[in-house]
């Protein structure tokens, strides 16, 4: 009798500290990220934005008249819709219709891109903190009317949409 007294408490005590654990895990993903979290966060952004911003100078730099079908192509491999973390987003008749913004934030970010303005945010999505950035967009190169038949021969100082990047914010 005394030893099954003794098991039941242990079991008691147990899922006592069990469920107090689960309890702390799952409320820290609504703690906030601390400053040296974002501040990492935006460092890796810069550098992601440095590679993209590489990847599509060369991109642009290889496309002629002769392979605008492939070069709209690889651009869409690169930007595929199932990478959230970086995306090319418009509203001025985007290549696909997945390229519209999807979110508060792309919506918000897409407004000020098309004045020229940079937009970020640090937003809790899906559990997962993240640091949120966008990049406007100009009409900077010939090559891009040759993707985009709307915009006018470049380069011009038109804002047509933006870079959205979004990175996790390691806890």
């Amino acid at each position: 009798m005394r030893l099954r007294k003794l098991v039941s408490c242990g079991i008691v005590m147990l899922s006592l500290v069990f469920g107090f654990s689960f309890t702390e895990i799952a409320h820290g993903y609504y703690i906030p990220p601390t400053t040296g979290q974002i501040a990492f966060a935006q460092e890796t952004s810069d550098l992601m934005l440095n590679t993209l911003f590489a990847a599509l100078t060369q991109e642009f730099d290889e496309t002629t008249v002769d392979n605008v079908e492939q070069g709209k192509h690889s651009i869409s491999l690169i930007f595929n819709d199932r990478n959230r973390d970086m995306r090319l987003v418009g509203t001025l008749d985007p290549l696909q219709e997945s390229d519209r913004p999807s979110d508060s934030f792309e919506r918000q970010a897409n407004a000020l891109a098309m004045v020229g303005q940079t937009y970020t945010s640090v937003q809790r999505v899906d559990n997962q903190w993240y640091y949120r950035r966008s990049i406007p967009l100009s009409n900077f190169r010939a090559e891009c009317a040759l993707c985009h038949v709307n915009f006018p021969a470049g380069p011009t100082a038109d804002w047509v949409g933006a870079l959205m990047l979004r990175v996790p914010i390691k806890r």
